[in-house]
């Protein structure tokens, strides 16, 4: 071109504007690109954030408090990067190396088959490398959430561990989980640095055979000097997109493994409407639900205003079918009739409005005791106070949750009275005993033989007059 503009100035100004045009459209895209893509990134993150958090708060967590919040936090923010890197990246690496293998053909024919044949083995590699990437990091993000949920359980129960001597065991424990995300985090580097190097090293090959090719027409005259260095200059840029794509990729593999949480998450609220939720103690029926694919299938029946008790092993499926009756989860096989009409079809709020729900692991929600046991003032200051009688908790009703050192069992006791305090037509109870003296446990089962509401409850022992369901 400087040749051309040195002969006739004229002559140059066509390939001096496709310069400057490409030049432009290149910066443009690399400039606005992302932050295009943030903007729209953005109140994506936003609407799940919202959505899932929702979700948490109407139907509970499934995993630790840690957990949930690491995911909804820096899960959530991960995602929202790779949105915003990978995807311009990606739209770029399927655009850009198209053009400039067929600039590249028009120039030399063999060059371009080179390229071509190149930048359709290349997406092989990165398809393969780049699954392999996936199953590392979401062992690793799993590792992060098993680390969070389990420093969690430690930090709240020091003060018993300690008691019992086994804080040096917990500590132990907290050790080998943090080695097992080094490790895990170890492999994903490795594998990532496997994808870089064997992207760098097809493209590099694809290169110097482009260049063997040109040197050898050049030397025996087949070839023009300006056509040779054309299509060297442009051979890089076929490449270079996709290096790029692959690179976002592995830096945003986080946020994939996060977002299949997240979406997991936001399918569990069930849209509103239905038929309305029974206005009296319902008769329940459980009809070979299995919670989840692992667990066992259940068969269970309690009448109007009845007790059952479903008694089985740790890890048996006790939990997971109480969060099914609830409201809270959806069966995996099996469904839940409430006086013949399945749960599914009964409106949602309206069903978990008429459900008492204790938690393994209850959490007080508000800033007081009142806020705790009613929010928004849904019962009076005398049930509340006859609740806390009942249940033997001397607590004022506007003590502060904050800085209120509460032990396991009257933290239960507490979630307890709030579920009673809604006056619920059905009450599903998870271990409403646990970490209760004798006196405490006999004040929680004379408040549940006085309820009138349909009473499902998962023990260890018995807790209501009722038949009892084994769960294995």
């Amino acid at each position: 071109m400087l040749a051309a503009l040195a002969r006739d100035p004229s002559a140059g100004l066509t390939p001096l504007a496709w310069l400057v045009g490409a030049t432009t459209v290149r910066a443009l895209a690399s400039g606005l690109g992302e932050t295009i893509t943030t903007r729209l990134a953005a109140p994506v993150r936003r609407d799940l954030r919202r959505r899932a958090v929702a979700v948490v708060l109407d139907r509970g967590r499934e995993a630790g408090a840690e957990a949930t919040t690491q995911l909804l936090t820096r899960g959530l923010d991960e995602l929202e990067a790779f949105l915003s890197s990978y995807v311009p990246a990606l739209v770029l690496a399927l655009v850009a190396p198209v053009g400039v293998a067929l600039v590249i053909g028009v120039e030399d024919w063999l060059s371009g088959v080179i390229v071509a044949v190149s930048a359709l083995v290349l997406p092989v590699f990165m398809v393969l490398l780049g699954l392999a990437a996936r199953d590392e990091m979401d062992r690793r993000w799993r590792d992060q959430q098993r680390l969070a949920a389990y420093l969690g359980d430690v930090v709240r129960g020091m003060r018993d561990l300690k008691s019992l001597n086994r804080s040096r065991d917990a500590v132990r424990s907290l050790d080998d989980a943090g080695e097992a995300l080094t490790r895990s985090t170890m492999a994903t580097l490795r594998v990532a640095f496997l994808s870089t190097f064997a992207l760098e090293l097809l493209s590099s090959l694809a290169t110097a055979l482009v260049a063997l090719s040109l040197g050898l027409r050049l030397i025996h005259g087949g070839l023009s000097l300006e056509r040779a260095l054309v299509v060297l200059l442009l051979t890089p840029e076929v490449f270079a997109p996709l290096r790029r794509a692959a690179a976002r990729y592995h830096d945003g593999t986080v946020g994939m493994s996060a977002a299949g949480d997240v979406l997991d998450l936001v399918e569990r609220a069930r849209p509103a409407g239905g038929r309305p939720a029974p206005a009296a103690p319902p008769a329940i029926t459980v009809a070979a639900v299995r919670a989840r694919p692992s667990l066992a299938a259940v068969e269970a029946l309690v009448g109007p205003g009845g007790r059952l008790t479903l008694r089985g092993p740790s890890g048996a499926g006790k939990t997971s079918l109480l969060r099914v009756v609830a409201g809270l989860a959806d069966p995996h096989e099996g469904e839940v009739l409430v006086d013949g009409v399945p749960l599914a079809r009964i409106d949602p709020d309206a069903w978990r409005a008429r459900v008492g729900w204790l938690d393994q692991d209850p959490t007080l929600r508000g800033t007081t005791t009142r806020d705790a046991l009613a929010p928004g003032g849904a019962a009076s200051d005398a049930t509340l106070r006859d609740l806390l009688d009942d249940l033997g908790l001397d607590l004022a009703l506007d003590a502060p949750l904050v800085g209120l050192e509460l032990s396991a069992g009257e933290r239960r006791r507490l979630a307890l009275a709030g579920a009673l305090a809604r006056d619920p037509l059905v009450l599903v109870l998870d271990e409403p005993t646990a970490h209760l003296d004798p006196a405490s446990a006999a004040r929680v089962r004379a408040v549940l033989a006085r309820s009138r509401a349909t009473v499902i409850v998962a023990a260890h022992e018995r807790v209501v007059e009722g038949p009892e369901v084994a769960v294995r």
